[in-house]
């Protein structure tokens, strides 16, 4: 959501992931078939959930390593602390 949000990287990364994501919840069925009998299970939803969550990261990265490198961000000047006076002798 932050990806399409921000537009910090390109937008069809971003719906690839929410993509994924449903098909990998899907695989929850497994667990929930087990406490709920007659629970409707898609086998091959943990396969292409986890395949294509891994190839999704990997798409991430190379996305991150092939952006263009942007300006560091110029901090503002450090406030410093005014002088004390000396202790009076």
């Amino acid at each position: 959501m932050i990806i399409l949000r921000t537009r910090v990287l390109p937008r069809w990364l971003g719906v690839v992931g929410l993509a994924v994501s449903a098909l990998y919840l899907l695989n929850q069925g497994d667990i929930l078939a087990t406490a709920v009998p007659g629970f409707p299970v898609w086998d091959l939803a943990g396969l292409i959930g986890s395949t294509g969550w891994g190839l999704w990261v990997a798409a991430l990265g190379v996305t991150i390593l092939l952006r263009p490198a942007t300006p560091a961000l110029q901090r503002p000047a450090t406030a410093t602390r005014p002088a004390t006076a000396e202790p009076r002798s």
